[in-house]
């Protein structure tokens, strides 16, 4: 006689590994988020939490002169109801820093971490011939903070 145990698995499935993409756009934003904020250095924080000095920063980017739309829910873990301090709510571009403290300043390389796209000195996924930043329209670190009200664009070519 065989006897079964069968269980029941309370919560959510484990997350599945971050994978850093290297393809070409379009690039949704993590189904794993907490993977993606682990992978990044960011604490796991509630849904609702908004730090001491919330404020956002816009960041815009294309590849090969078109543009790439940044979506809603980087950052965020919706089944597990956690975020990082730097998510995005809409497709827009409009990214919130939700940091702990105020002395805290993500990068952007933190951000494309969390989306999921490889992001260096160089490269934009397999964008790697040229690669601008400007942040109010003036030439910015490829991996410079996300200051409040600071205005991004990453701009790459093949």
């Amino acid at each position: 006689m065989t006897s079964v145990v069968g269980g029941c698995q309370v919560g959510p499935a484990p997350p599945g590994p971050a994978e850093i993409r290297t393809g070409p756009p379009p690039w949704d934003a993590p189904r794993d988020g907490v993977s993606y904020i682990d992978k990044a250095g960011f604490e796991r924080l509630p849904l609702d939490f908004s730090g001491p000095s919330p404020y956002t920063v816009k960041i815009a980017v294309s590849v090969d002169g078109k543009t790439v739309q940044v979506p809603a829910g980087v950052g965020v873990d919706r089944v597990r109801a956690e975020q990082a301090a730097v998510h995005t709510h809409t497709a827009d571009g409009l990214v919130y820093v939700e940091a702990k403290t105020t002395a805290e300043r993500p990068t952007l390389q933190q951000f494309f971490t969390l989306w999921g796209v490889k992001y260096d000195a160089k490269c934009l996924a397999d964008a790697c011939t040229t690669l601008t930043v400007t942040a109010n329209g003036k030439p910015a670190a490829w991996d410079a903070e996300l200051t409040p009200s600071t205005r991004f664009h990453i701009t790459a070519t093949h």
